[in-house]
């Protein structure tokens, strides 16, 4: 009788085992974080540099594979970008052009470098840090 208890109680553990293996996904929606979104900046930290975006909105536009940050002078800040959505969350950027001015602003140089030397993103659909390494990065809100 002990034997057929048993049966019922390693058929209810491999189901929750499945249950939590299917349900624990690491994987980051890479269509819902960036497609189609835009992205207002909210901070942003590159060395000893720690900037607060208060009264001018800095804002960063990816569409497929394409991304345009555009600064409050109108200028912009162009490129393609790659993210995986994997546990590494990497994402990197390539071909980032400048068109227009950013020269004397600061938050607006600091973008254009974390641009060209991002490794990593963390956030979901509601706030979105763009990060070079753990102290520099570019926080966002949607």
């Amino acid at each position: 009788m002990k034997n057929y208890l048993k049966i019922p109680s390693k058929i209810l553990m491999l189901s929750i085992a499945l249950f939590i293996a299917t349900a624990c996904n690491t994987d980051d929606d890479i269509n819902a974080i960036f497609r189609e979104r835009t992205w207002n900046l909210t901070y942003i930290k590159s060395g000893s540099i720690k900037r607060y975006a208060k009264d001018k909105i800095y804002s960063i536009e990816f569409k497929n594979d394409n991304f345009t940050a555009t600064m409050p002078n109108g200028a912009t800040i162009k490129g393609k970008w790659f993210a995986d959505g994997s546990e590494i969350r990497s994402f990197t950027c390539r071909n980032v052009v400048i068109d227009g001015r950013i020269k004397g602003d600061t938050i607006a140089e600091n973008m254009y470098d974390l641009l060209q030397n991002a490794r990593n993103y963390a956030g979901d659909t509601n706030w979105l840090q763009i990060k070079q390494d753990k102290n520099t990065y570019m926080q966002f809100y949607n």
